[in-house]
């Protein structure tokens, strides 16, 4: 019986023995008769097919009756009477193992989320254990009862456990959210599913640990972050009065004429340091104040943006004599802006890009008027800013590998881009940055010629 048929049938007399063994021993070797059995017989005898039919038969027929007709009907009889037990067993074997697995899931829903099953109209009309204990509500006192009834606070337009119940009920969408619920001083992390019926299957858990932790943590961190800006800005200021004074008789030393050339080169040296530590004093101060919400003061003055330029890239390159730097200038450079700010973004800009670029290659600097605003963008070559590092570019003390290595060298602090981009916003301008392989690095900056108040309806 390994070769697949869809009927037997199966003669009564056969060599060695009767037609009624050989079905006890097929279902000993087989199991269930598959396929179905038809036995034929000369004998119309009531008792044999009694027995036949006990046996596992699925019908019985006497030689002498059968007609093509009947033996047909028979035939096809037990095949559909084989197929309906065959998709019947099937149903019911998915039944038990989706039985079995419902079983398993509300076991391990006891012990994990709670689950509210709730029909069209929002009553509930299932619950399991870990519910009963998060909403310290006993399952008999829920079970049949409206949602909103029996939690009546949920049901404020407001809060997400009406909005979103009621947007997975209509649109008949799967919806996630957390919320806190005052009653319980508990918040809860919800996931809403629609149901076949109609209806929806909320499962949720407490996450109010989770949310304390966190809250903890961010204070933590805030309290952490103002006394680090608090501590820079306290040192930074009390810096400022033993760095004047070293800068001040520096100067006045190298007025002396009588000075030899190891004690010039030294003093030289102290004031070169006294002056980077003035620029870093001023970037901490900076920074300090517009981490703390003070933003950055500007002294408002007309001035040319273009003469500014021309200005800054000659200072600039007295520390970088052997690299060239292009200066373009077009239209109206006129605007009402801080002078010294001003210099303090074209100073950093142009100095990143000669640090970062080839040595072979020049620093393109352009200054350009339009009708409400003013223009400006340094370009270098060099490979371009690295995506991961572009994404923090503005955020302070966030540097590149290469750029922190040769910052290093400098005693840069990381800060300059960030004071660079509060620069900007304090005149109501922007700032933007593109970089590729194929362009180099290009930073472009658009200031408006007047303050943001004063520019008018």
């Amino acid at each position: 019986m390994r070769e697949h048929v869809d009927c037997v049938l199966l003669d009564y007399d056969l060599p060695g023995m009767n037609g009624l063994q050989f079905l006890r021993r097929l279902e000993d070797e087989e199991g269930y008769l598959t396929p179905p059995v038809v036995m034929v017989t000369g004998r119309g005898s009531e008792r044999i097919a009694v027995q036949a039919l006990k046996s596992g038969a699925s019908d019985y027929l006497v030689k002498s009756e059968v007609t093509p007709v009947s033996l047909y009907r028979a035939v096809r009889n037990a095949v559909e009477k084989e197929d309906i037990r065959r998709r019947f067993t099937e149903q019911r074997t998915r039944a038990g193992r989706a039985e079995e697995r419902l079983r398993l899931a509300l076991e391990v829903l006891e012990h994990g989320d709670a689950l509210l099953i709730l029909d069209k109209d929002f009553r509930v009309v299932f619950a399991n254990k870990s519910q009963e204990r998060l909403s310290e509500k006993p399952i008999r006192e829920t079970l049949d009862r409206n949602f909103w009834e029996l939690w009546p606070e949920a049901a404020d337009p407001s809060r997400k456990y009406w909005s979103e119940y009621h947007r997975a009920m209509r649109e008949r969408v799967p919806v996630h959210f957390e919320e806190y619920y005052p009653p319980l001083n508990r918040w809860t992390d919800v996931g809403v599913y629609p149901t076949q019926d109609g209806g929806i299957a909320v499962l949720y858990r407490d996450v109010s640990e989770k949310k304390r932790s966190e809250e903890l943590a961010r204070a933590e961190e805030r309290r952490r972050a103002e006394f680090e800006q608090q501590l820079i800005g306290i040192v930074s200021h009390d810096l400022r009065n033993p760095i004047t004074a070293i800068s001040l008789g520096t100067a006045s030393l190298l007025r002396r004429e009588d000075l030899d050339e190891r004690a010039l080169k030294t003093l030289v040296r102290i004031q070169s340091s006294a002056e980077r530590v003035t620029r870093m004093i001023r970037d901490l101060l900076d920074f300090t104040k517009a981490r703390l919400g003070g933003g950055i003061d500007l002294l408002r003055m007309p001035m040319d943006l273009h003469h500014l330029t021309r200005l800054v890239v000659d200072e600039v390159q007295m520390s970088f004599p052997e690299r060239e730097v292009q200066v373009l200038s077009d239209g109206n450079g006129e605007g009402e802006w801080d002078g010294d700010r001003m210099a303090q973004v074209l100073t950093n800009l142009i100095t990143n890009a000669l640090k970062y670029s080839p040595a072979e290659t020049p620093v393109l600097v352009r200054t350009f008027g339009g009708p409400a605003s003013v223009q400006l963008e340094v370009h270098n070559q060099g490979p371009p800013i690295p995506p991961a590092v572009l994404a923090h570019l503005f955020e302070p003390m966030r540097r590149g590998e290469v750029q922190a290595r040769a910052d290093r060298s400098a005693r840069s602090i990381g800060l300059g881009l960030f004071i660079v981009d509060h620069i900007v916003r304090a005149h109501g301008g922007s700032i933007h940055v593109r970089s590729t392989d194929a362009d180099g690095t290009l930073f472009g900056i658009r200031l408006p010629r007047k303050p943001p108040a004063a520019l008018g309806p």
